[in-house]
């Protein structure tokens, strides 16, 4: 064990990752408390800078285990998001933003919180639901992820602050085949609701392993030998499954926005994914493991479905290639929405025009950009 530590190669060992993994859970899952029984946190100053009569109705997708170097939109050789595609007139697209962390604990808790990689701690000091729920909105949580298990609890304990939690599904994801195409109709009722001002958090399952259960036998489009730099049965396979997931994944985003469309009120849809995943392209492996990691697994896609109501009201500072990483969307969440507080800061805001980039630091040292160049 001593020469495995030293030596680093301990972090190709399988019970060592299993145990550091279930440390690092239960010290941050035992001070995240409980946001359901706080639902509004302990915000100083909110208020409102959008002011309309317009019923207001905005919609975070939030993807899983999404590389935005498979998406038809992001220049990938397949057309993976023909959907997409006949809209992308009326997206935002950005083409540089990566996730903090290559697994969905680690990324959506800061994703969601106020926690960004220079002061981890903030996680546990307030969310971006409980902000919103003290600006007036109605907030609702929709998710095709299971809300139990040790891994999964962190999560579900930033979405019980919201006025209203679905999930789906109790099957671990990587035996779950519940398609995402349910949470379609989930959002219809919920759309139904008569609130003023309300936002909605989709969370789906996305491209997430098995990639063969994230799909219905009609989107089993691509079977041919994909591109790939390392060639085998198994990558062939495993590509042609993903592929597959990102098709449908197009389908389930697009139907979701096509929902909304149809209220005619003052709405956003913003979609990204909490992390990427390897697909053979840098390295001989499917998924994604922070202690094996690659730049895809942290690259994500990410871009924004504006009605032109919004469009109207407020108008966006767009650079689609701003560095960003996800660890601050907190604030650009709270701008999209109009909500101010002292923890607000529009600095890091990717819609606002006062936006400074940062450092964008992965694995608590590594400069992504320089890293990468």
């Amino acid at each position: 064990m001593c020469f495995l530590k030293f030596s680093e190669l301990i972090i190709y060992n399988l019970p060592y990752l299993i145990v550091k993994s279930t440390v690092d859970y239960n010290f941050e899952n035992s001070k995240l408390g409980s946001q359901n029984i706080n639902k509004f946190g302990d915000f100083k100053n909110v208020q409102r800078t959008i002011n309309t009569n317009e019923k207001e109705i905005y919609v975070v997708i939030i993807g899983e285990s999404t590389s935005r170097s498979h998406l038809g939109l992001y220049n990938y050789y397949r057309n993976t998001t023909p959907n997409l595609d006949r809209i992308k007139n009326d997206l935002l697209i950005y083409k540089d933003v990566i996730s903090p962390h290559a697994y969905t604990v680690g990324s959506l808790t800061k994703i969601l919180t106020l926690g960004n990689y220079e002061e981890p701690e903030k996680v546990f000091s307030g969310s971006i639901i409980q902000l919103l729920n003290s600006a007036g909105f109605s907030t609702y949580w929709i998710s095709n992820q299971r809300p139990i298990g040790p891994y999964e609890s962190m999560v579900t304990k930033i979405s019980l602050a919201a006025k209203s939690s679905e999930f789906l599904t109790t099957d671990l994801a990587k035996l779950s085949k519940v398609l995402d195409g349910s949470l379609i109709d989930e959002f219809a009722e919920v759309l139904q609701n008569q609130d003023d001002r309300k936002v909605i958090f989709v969370h789906l399952m996305g491209t997430h392993h098995n990639y063969d259960n994230r799909y219905p036998d009609s989107f089993n489009v691509f079977k041919e030998e994909p591109k790939s730099n390392f060639k085998s049965i198994e990558s062939r396979i495993k590509i042609n499954h993903y592929d597959n997931a990102v098709l449908y994944n197009d389908f389930v985003i697009s139907s979701l926005i096509k929902t909304l469309k149809k209220y005619n009120s003052c709405s956003f849809a913003l979609y990204f994914s909490d992390h990427g995943e390897e697909m053979y392209d840098d390295i001989n492996l499917a998924g994604h493991n922070e202690d094996i990691y690659s730049k895809k697994m942290f690259e994500v896609p990410f871009f924004i479905w504006q009605s032109k109501k919004y469009n109207e009201l407020k108008e966006l500072d767009y650079n689609c290639n701003r560095k960003y990483m996800l660890d601050d969307l907190f604030h650009s969440l709270a701008d999209l929405t109009g909500v101010n507080a002292d923890e607000v800061d529009l600095k890091r805001s990717i819609f606002n025009d006062s936006f400074k980039l940062r450092k964008r630091i992965i694995k608590e040292r590594i400069d992504f950009d320089a890293y990468y160049e």
